[in-house]
């Protein structure tokens, strides 16, 4: 492999040898991400199969014969995500040779090297993601735009965050709490449209929400048609039965869910258990953190096994000690949130709300009850240390977007006129292109502006090009 990949470089011109490995490391980085789930998918139902009794012989000729390669050739003729990594984190030096070809004077001085580089960037990032729309019409791009647009907003908080005049102007403690307000006011966003409109959500996101949240889905149905008005208290609307099997359900009795009996019992949202509301927080609690332990164990042991095997195996109890402590952390910060959001609903609709304030039933359930509790669930980052607390950030941050999207441009954008999925488009890739200069300008100017778990990434597919780079400043100075 590693000579055809030398006799490969040795086939281009040098200036392009560099950005060809590149290019191939984005592609093959890239295409294994989209790729390999739906390998190991396979490989999981053909285990499953064979334990139920099925033929092995006839399961492993039809995995590979026809599954595999179909899954194989999809992945390549129909995912337009590696070809639009690809194209944006490395045809910019493909774009600028061919640039300095045609007009030799478009690199001489160092400020026009500079904007010539950006605008390289700019372009082929630009190119690439209407190629990829054109090309693969069924890739979805609004998630990886959005996710590079916050990874190109974190480099620039990082700049706000080491210039001294910002620092100054800012309180400290939004400095030193920016990641746990920004999680939460993104976890309000999500939570929210989750309870009433999970639509707006990216579907697979929306569905890992559901499944956390082990809520029965008939309570959700309930909770929304509060919210449009198919269930309203005191009147018989045709929906007895929603509540009423899922009562019967969980041992209590079916008039306890009837909407003409007023407001929906505690011990309805709890499932059943007749212990108040605290109890069964503490009981949330404890299902969370065990439903999500050997998830994040298997989180934290990955990178050791992976790139740190060697400081695993000279202190292997000091490593395994570090990975379950962490693991412990986070998955007490899961079920912190668990318990947070299920918690303050519950404190909201009945405790305070209802008992206290005495505040109108449908108002509690339509709007405050899920609205406090979406907010107060993500104070649970607080547990997580400095570093986890950044990444969480920006991990839920472009879910936040995209639902923000959905409900700020969706009813306007879907007025049908000829015009808007044009202008739609333009400004998703005009918003692509200038967060992916952004971020690939920052690798190239100042690294410490990117976040480290990005920076490793892109540092090992830009490994060739970054060390060029590195070797020009050397022999400039």
């Amino acid at each position: 492999m590693e000579k055809v990949l030398q006799h490969v470089k040795t086939s281009v011109p040098p200036a392009l040898q560099a950005p060809l490995m590149t290019a191939l490391r984005a592609f093959g980085l890239s295409w294994g991400l989209t790729t390999i789930p739906g390998v190991l998918s396979l490989i999981i139902k053909l285990y499953l199969a064979v334990l139920r009794g099925a033929s092995p012989t006839r399961l492993l000729r039809q995995f590979l014969f026809i599954k595999l390669p179909h899954l194989l050739k999809a992945s390549i003729y129909q995912n337009g995500f590696p070809w639009l990594v690809t194209g944006a984190f490395a045809g910019h030096r493909f774009l600028a040779h061919i640039l300095h070809r045609w007009s030799s004077l478009l690199l001489q001085q160092d400020r026009m090297a500079y904007l010539g580089d950006k605008a390289c960037m700019f372009l082929s990032a630009a190119t690439s993601m209407v190629l990829v729309r054109r090309l693969f019409p069924k890739t979805k791009t609004m998630e990886f735009t959005f996710f590079t647009l916050v990874r190109a907003l974190d480099v620039f908080a990082h700049r706000a965050y080491q210039s001294p005049a910002i620092s100054s102007a800012v309180p400290g403690w939004v400095m030193e709490q920016g990641s746990v307000i920004v999680f939460t006011l993104a976890c309000t966003e999500i939570m929210f449209s989750w309870f009433y409109e999970p639509a707006r959500l990216p579907r697979g996101y929306s569905m890992w929400i559901t499944k956390m949240a082990q809520m029965d889905e008939r309570l959700l149905w309930a909770l929304r048609g509060i919210k449009d008005g198919t269930w309203v208290y005191g009147k018989d609307t045709g929906v007895n039965d929603l509540l009423g099997n899922y009562c019967v359900d969980i041992g209590l009795p079916y008039a306890a869910g009837v909407p003409t009996r007023g407001r929906i019992p505690c011990r309805v949202v709890h499932g059943g258990q007749p212990w108040g509301c605290e109890v069964h927080a503490l009981t949330r609690f404890v299902k969370g953190f065990v439903k999500v332990f050997l998830l994040y164990f298997s989180v934290h042991l990955t990178p050791p096994l992976l790139f740190k095997r060697q400081k695993l195996a000279q202190d292997p109890l000091g490593s395994i000690q570090h990975i379950l402590k962490a693991s412990v952390r986070s998955s007490t910060f899961l079920a912190t949130f668990i318990t947070l959001i299920w918690y303050s609903i519950c404190l909201t609709r009945t405790r305070l709300g209802h008992q206290l304030f005495g505040i109108q039933q449908k108002r509690l359930d339509d709007t405050l009850g899920p609205l406090i509790g979406s907010a107060m669930c993500g104070l649970s980052l607080m547990i997580e240390n400095k570093h986890r607390r950044g990444e969480m950030a920006l991990y839920v941050v472009p879910r936040a977007l995209f639902s923000m999207t959905e409900r700020l441009i969706g009813p306007w954008h879907h007025r049908g006129r000829w015009w808007e999925p044009k202008l739609a488009e333009t400004m998703e890739t005009l918003v692509f292109a200038a967060s992916v200069t952004t971020v690939l300008n920052a690798m190239y100017k100042n690294k410490d502006t990117v976040r480290s778990s990005v920076r490793g990434v892109l540092g090992w597919i830009m490994k060739y090009e970054l060390k060029e780079d590195q070797d020009e400043k050397k022999q400039q100075a």
